[in-house]
């Protein structure tokens, strides 16, 4: 700012004025060509919205009071002042008196609370919290869902607070009212989510949060904001991050919140994010010249190489080259094509062919050249020879009629779409120019103009009768097959899909296509895209995958189970990919040391329970699961206190993998081998079964038993239950030796035990049981220590008659005392240290 001007606005009465405007809650941006007084007009809307009567909006011919043309006059002498204010809103409430005149229950809806004076604009927007809820406007019932209201708050927030204030909102969406969902269509739709997602953009953790919800929006009503994606990445090579862009691109993919369309919208941002250009070697360019590659091209490389099937060789090269960036369009072109995506045209290479020149003697143009003439022979022999010579007449026969050469296949659409000539003399035509196959695009054109599936059948005969070939693309098998099977409604939808023939090879896009009509309800695209990936996969294991991972998609996890039983039935294995997918979609993420939480917008639900089931189905046909699954499992069953099924599992675990059974996975190994050599399918064995055990039940995880033996609130009768695992007549043991009592069950099946560690956790337990008093953070070792009906005696002989006296080693006998206290390290001394202050801080301060 110039220094004449900040002297200017440091002035007494330049300062009064910017109070002035401070004060009003309307933005600047607002100002009305007709210039009113603020005071009187704030004035006239408490007045209204007190006695709920419209208040008249001063127009140019109005004539005011004398009192209040005095006081008019009296301030606009010293200063005059535009009127930020509330035209829209007196609109409103005049609408709503209108309303409420006609109709009652309508003007209930429209009440005139949401004629809001500046004032109040304050307060109704403050909504970023969960303090008096029921308090504001948006928290009644006929206003909850009005998002012109929302829209009013938000923009508000916006002008005063910028990314707080919009923040601010969005908790007030999310955490104040669950139930509401964002619009998705429309310019309000579009003003809502482009304001969260611009807000979101530099601040980490609310665009992880608006993710989250843009995810469960499309999970449960499946729908989803067009440009969601593109705002995000798009935002991010706007702002010259194209690092960012290529995460938050493989985690909205990931999400399935990605479309191979979505490409297509980025691809200018990207060719204009050109704020850091890393150097490429310049050996063999001409003058010396150095080149350089921008950094949006690496982003879009990055993108490009997460997503199989993409088509965007006409769009980035000839933009590339409409700026002059020859060698950057020779770059994308070489990784284009190593991908397979070709330039469908010799129109899309010319200009970069014309202007390649510059690259004198270099290895990149040698292979471009190469690749040219390869794929567009006629054309370059065309461009090479602009002035044609009398060649003798046997060689312009050869020229003329090239032998089994397939024709272009946009060329031949072109052909098969023109209503002039029939099939049968397109057919002769080609079969006359020795043409040898035609392409998906063609046959399109071709089956458009048949009529019905046995004429699609005839024509496919006659090109085959004529030496053409229709090629072994998954377009022309799923045509071929739903013709031969009359599913016309299915045929119908192919043809007139507006999906390109080479988009179909993509199983991952198809796959996606599935889920997304499987959820949206659509059966005719459903029923389409199952008919091409059935023709795809072709294999049953592959087909079994898809509808599992379609069913955990959409959150029908019996459907899913049910899926698992049926491949169980047929001997067919559960992929890695539908393993780590399930992992991922079911289980609720949980941090180290923490239990998980539970989800938001979902019900209560047996997660851990429907992925054990799952897994145990899998291992049993054979699936290699990871030994870090089984240990989260084990974990999980352990932190909820589901003692009964985290002791089936480990059991079960122990059973299956247990060294034990060698003979047995040998001897169905040998069987394995000679089904194979007969052709069927059977069932495998881990080859190691050992090593999973041992990964599985290492010391941490044996510790992890007997703390969670521990985790069992003591009923106030002592004696109402009797424990006794050793099935010994009279017995009746402490409770919290039960991960004791599992160990000892392990140790059976053949599980390797770790006695030190083991005498360690019993240490620990009795250290927060009976030891010195400190102050712990679990408040389940709190609540034990004050329940505990036991005594230390008891409690000690009850572990070793489960274990053993080598538990303790006699020490017991010895010096109990230091059983009961053993050695804390540094670290966790000061842990201890901070709990307790922290312990005492938030005693001290108030809580809501």
């Amino acid at each position: 700012m110039r220094p004449a001007l900040l002297r200017l606005l440091k002035r007494p009465s330049a300062v009064s004025v910017l109070d002035i405007l401070i004060s009003t809650s309307i933005g600047i941006e607002q100002l009305g060509s007709r210039e009113r007084c603020i005071r009187c007009q704030t004035r006239r809307a408490s007045r209204a919205v007190a006695a709920h009567e419209p208040f008249p909006a001063l127009d140019a011919d109005s004539e005011p009071s004398p009192n209040q043309a005095r006081i008019e006059s009296k301030f606009q002498s010293k200063l005059r002042i535009h009127d930020l204010g509330s035209s829209q809103n007196a609109r409103h409430f005049v609408e709503s008196k209108a309303v409420h005149e006609s109709d009652p229950v309508a003007a209930r809806r429209s009440a005139a609370d949401w004629t809001l004076v500046p004032e109040n604009l304050e307060y109704e927007s403050d909504i970023g919290h969960l303090d008096d809820i029921g308090s504001r406007l948006v928290d009644k019932s006929h206003f909850r869902n009005d998002f012109v209201l929302w829209e009013e708050l938000l923009r508000y927030r916006q002008r005063h607070y910028g990314e707080a204030g919009t923040i601010n909102i969005w908790q007030g969406l999310t955490a104040r009212h669950t139930d509401i969902s964002l619009p998705v269509e429309g310019e309000q739709a579009d003003f809502f989510w482009q304001s969260f997602v611009d807000a979101a953009l530099v601040r980490d953790k609310f665009l992880h949060d608006l993710v989250d919800y843009a995810f469960q929006l499309q999970k449960t009503s499946g729908k989803q904001w067009s440009r969601f994606y593109e705002a995000i990445v798009g935002g991010f090579l706007d702002r010259d991050r194209p690092k960012q862009a290529v995460q938050w691109h493989k985690r909205l993919q990931k999400r399935q919140l990605f479309h191979v369309d979505d490409l297509t919208r980025i691809l200018e941002r990207a060719l204009q994010c050109n704020s850091r250009r890393i150097t490429w070697p310049s050996s063999g360019l001409r003058n010396g010249k150095s080149y350089h590659l921008s950094t949006g091209l690496r982003a879009l490389q990055g993108i490009c190489r997460s997503v199989e099937g993409q088509r965007v060789y006409g769009l980035v090269v000839p933009a590339l080259m409409k700026r002059g960036r020859v060698f950057e369009a020779l770059v994308m072109h070489d990784f284009l094509v190593e991908r397979g995506d070709h330039p469908h045209s010799f129109d899309e290479v010319q200009p970069l062919l014309d202007n390649i020149k510059q690259l004198h003697q270099s290895t990149m143009r040698l292979k471009f050249q190469e690749y040219c003439q390869a794929r567009f022979l006629p054309e370059l022999e065309v461009q090479d020879q602009p002035l044609p010579q009398k060649q003798p007449e046997k060689d312009e026969a050869v020229v003329s009629w090239p032998q089994e050469r397939p024709i272009k296949d946009e060329f031949g659409a072109r052909l098969f779409a023109t209503k002039a000539f029939t099939s049968d003399v397109i057919v002769g035509g080609l079969q006359m120019f020795g043409v040898s196959a035609i392409g998906p695009q063609s046959l399109r054109e071709m089956a458009l103009r048949a009529h019905g599936s046995q004429d699609i059948l005839e024509k496919i005969k006659r090109l085959q009768k004529a030496g053409i070939s229709i090629g072994d693309s998954v377009f022309s098998r799923v045509v071929r097959k739903l013709a031969s099977e009359n599913r016309d409604i299915v045929l119908y939808d192919v043809l007139h899909s507006d999906q390109h023939p080479d988009t179909l090879e993509d199983a991952a896009t198809q796959e996606a296509l599935l889920v997304s009509y499987y959820m949206a309800r659509d059966w005719r695209q459903y029923n389409m895209t199952l008919a091409i990936l059935v023709e795809l996969v072709q294999e049953d294991p592959d087909l079994f995958n898809i509808h599992f991972r379609k069913h955990i998609n959409a959150g029908e996890w019996n459907s899913a189970s049910r899926i698992v039983d049926e491949m169980f039935i047929r001997k067919r294995m559960l992929s890695k990919e539908s393993i780590d997918f399930m992992i991922q979609e079911v289980l609720s993420p949980r941090r180290k040391g923490m239990g998980p939480s539970p989800r938001r917008h979902l019900h209560p639900v047996d997660e851990i329970g429907f992925v054990t089931r799952v897994l145990r189905r899998a291992a049993e046909t054979g699936v290699p699961v990871d030994s870090d699954i089984w240990i989260e499992s084990l974990k999980r069953l352990g932190m909820k206190n589901r003692w009964s099924d985290l002791c089936e599992l480990a059991l079960w675990l122990a059973h299956r993998y247990s060294s034990k059974r060698k003979a047995i996975v040998a001897h169905l190994v040998a069987s394995s081998a000679r089904n194979t050599v007969m052709g069927t399918n059977t069932i495998t064995e881990p080859a190691f079964p050992g090593d999973v055990l041992r990964a599985v039940f290492n010391p941490r995880m044996q510790m992890a038993i007997v703390a969670w033996g521990f985790k069992l609130r003591p009923s106030s009768n002592v004696d109402s239950k009797v424990y006794n695992p050793l099935r010994v007549e009279g017995l009746n043991l402490v409770p919290w030796v039960r991960g004791l009592v599992l160990l000892r069950d392990l140790e059976r099946e053949g599980v390797r035990l770790e006695t030190g560690w083991i005498r360690r956790a019993c240490r620990h337990r009795l250290a927060v049981l009976f030891g010195p008093p400190r102050y712990s953070n679990r408040r389940m070792n709190r609540l034990l220590r004050r329940e505990n009906p036991y005594d230390v005696t008891r409690v000690i002989g009850d572990m070793l008659k489960v274990w053993g006296p080598s538990l303790f080693l006699g020490q017991e006998r010895r010096d109990l005392q230091g059983l009961l206290n053993p050695r804390s390290s540094m670290m966790s001394l000061r842990r201890s240290h901070r709990l307790v202050w922290n312990n005492r801080l938030y005693r001290t301060q108030p809580h809501i």
